[in-house]
């Protein structure tokens, strides 16, 4: 027993786990000492906000499609410090609670067993639909997607425009084949419009971008 037996003590109140006899980290795994899942470290304060949540968000798209053109809204196209450094404290929260996402985002709708939808300002006719790993402590974030709120699916060709756009609509309309991977957070969907060749970028399902050419 080590000097300091604080960590062994908090295993034993249920405030941290251990796993496989070692101390595990703040993931919300199930705990081999305790046969049990743990809730990990404790939550930060909810000074976080839906501005900073918004940026997080597309900061994880900018990554999952690096070679997709975003051009979102101000300030998001050049966010001032503050709003980078709150989306940091977002990302920070590798699988944040349902109930962390609540505080702040306000209560979500139903979206079925294990989904909860958010309305967020910068996508107005979306629910951000986040999936859970529903535990015996909490619910935790796992995967996340774009499902139509209000607006109209696609009527023309002329409506395939980036943020307004979901993967399923694209398909139905143009009558791609529907995706085999349909959970991929990253989609890219080759196709012709009149004789051009174009590609169409989908990241959790909502449309990011569309290349008119190969060479765009």
């Amino acid at each position: 027993m080590p000097i300091d037996d604080e960590p062994y003590r908090r295993h034993e109140r249920r405030e941290i786990y251990f796993t496989g006899g070692c101390m595990g980290g703040p993931e919300p795994w199930w705990c081999w000492s305790c046969e049990r899942f743990a809730d990990p470290e404790p939550r930060p304060p909810h000074s976080l906000t839906v501005e900073g949540y918004q940026l997080s968000v597309l900061d994880v798209m900018r990554r999952i499609a690096p070679e997709a053109r975003f051009d979102p809204p101000a300030p998001y196209d050049d966010p001032p410090a503050h709003l980078v450094e709150d989306a940091g404290r977002w990302s920070a929260l590798e699988m944040p609670k349902i109930k962390d996402l609540a505080a702040v985002l306000g209560d979500p709708v139903s979206g079925g067993s294990s989904r909860h939808r958010f309305a967020l300002p910068l996508w107005p006719d979306f629910w951000l639909e986040h999936t859970s790993l529903d535990t015996e402590v909490a619910q935790y974030v796992v995967d996340r997607r774009f499902v139509r709120r209000s607006g109209a699916p696609m009527r023309s060709a002329d409506d395939l425009r980036p943020w307004s756009v979901l993967r399923p609509e694209a398909e139905a309309f143009f009558g791609w084949e529907p995706t085999r991977m349909p959970n991929a957070y990253f989609h890219v969907v080759p196709f012709e419009l009149e004789g051009r060749p174009m590609k169409a970028y989908f990241v959790h399902d909502l449309l990011v971008h569309v290349s008119k050419s190969p060479e765009d």
